[in-house]
C-alpha cells in the first residue's frame, strides 16, 4: 500500500465534520481555543504544552503516541472512522522562494532553524484565522479553511492569512536578510479523508483533487513577498476582485491563463 492509500466509508460523518461542523467537535475546539499552549491537536485544538496542557491531561487528553500531532482521542476517533468525503473549502499553500540557492548559502542548522521559525509564525497565523494545518511539506505550509472547522467566511478567512503571514517580519535565521516566499489561496471542491502509511496504520488527513493541484500551482507562481489568490476564493467570499491587483499568470499544467489577484 502506499503512503497515501486513500480511505473510503464514513462520507456523511466527515462530511458533517468538516463541511457543516460537528456539534461535538466545535464545543470542544471553542473551549480548547481559550485555553494556552501551543502546539495543539490538529484536529480539536487541545493543547499540548504549558497550562493548558497540564489541564487536557488531567482529562485523559494528551498527545498520540502513534501520531503526536493529534491528541489520543482525536486519533482513536480517525482510526475507528476512516474514510472521507467531498468538500468545498480554501486551500492555502506557502513555500520558500529560492530555498536550494539559500541552503546552500546558510549551514543546515541555520536553514532548519530559518523553517522552524517560519513554521511557528505562521503556524500562529493560521490559527488566528481558523486555518487548520494539514501538513508541513519540506520548507511548505499545506492549510485549509473548511467550513466545519472555520464557518461559512472561510475564503475571507483565507485571504486575511495570507494578507497577515505577508506582513510577518520573516527573515533568515541568524541574519536581517528577509525570507523569500510564495503563496496561492483558491476555493472550491477538495476531497478530504484519511490517509494511510505503508503498514497500513492512518497517517494523517490530506486533501486531493484538481483544486489542490490548482492552488498549488497557484503557489509556485506566485514570487518572493506575494500571494496570489484566485477569482474562486473572492466569489466564496462575497468580494469584488480588485481590478488594479487583477493579474493573467501562467500556471504550469494549466491550460491558456488564470486570473489571480496579487497580494504584496
Amino acid at each position: 500500500m502506499s503512503d497515501t492509500d486513500m480511505q473510503t466509508g464514513h462520507e456523511e460523518l466527515w462530511k458533517q465534520v468538516f463541511g457543516e461542523g460537528h456539534p461535538v467537535l466545535v464545543k470542544k475546539q471553542r473551549r480548547f481555543l481559550k485555553w494556552p499552549n501551543d502546539p495543539r491537536c490538529k484536529l480539536c485544538y487541545a493543547p499540548f504544552a504549558g497550562f493548558g496542557g497540564f489541564l487536557v491531561r488531567l482529562t485523559g487528553l494528551m498527545p498520540s503516541d502513534r501520531n503526536p500531532h493529534y491528541c489520543n482521542k482525536c486519533d482513536g476517533f480517525l482510526q475507528a472512522f476512516p474514510g472521507g468525503a467531498e468538500v468545498e473549502m480554501t486551500v492555502l499553500i506557502l513555500d520558500i522562494r529560492g530555498s536550494v540557492d539559500l541552503s546552500g548559502r546558510i549551514s543546515p542548522r541555520q536553514f532548519a532553524e530559518t523553517v522552524n521559525r517560519m513554521r511557528e509564525i505562521t503556524s500562529a497565523v493560521l490559527a488566528e484565522n481558523r486555518g487548520f494545518i494539514l501538513e508541513f511539506q519540506g520548507d511548505s505550509v499545506v492549510a485549509v479553511f473548511p467550513p466545519g472547522f472555520t464557518g461559512e467566511d472561510h475564503a475571507e478567512m483565507g485571504i486575511s492569512a495570507a494578507r497577515s503571514i505577508l506582513e510577518q517580519s520573516l527573515t533568515v535565521q541568524g541574519t536581517d536578510e528577509p525570507l523569500s516566499i510564495g503563496i496561492g489561496v483558491h476555493t472550491g471542491p477538495v476531497y478530504i479523508c484519511t490517509v494511510t502509511a505503508a503498514g497500513g496504520n492512518m497517517q494523517g488527513v490530506s486533501v486531493f483533487g484538481q483544486n489542490v493541484n490548482f492552488v498549488a500551482r497557484l503557489s509556485a507562481a506566485a514570487t518572493a513577498g506575494q500571494a496570489l489568490v484566485s477569482p474562486e476564493t473572492f466569489a466564496a467570499a462575497g468580494m469584488e476582485m480588485p481590478r488594479q491587483d487583477t493579474i493573467e499568470v501562467d500556471l504550469k499544467g494549466i491550460e491558456g491563463t488564470s486570473s489571480a489577484v496579487l497580494l504584496s
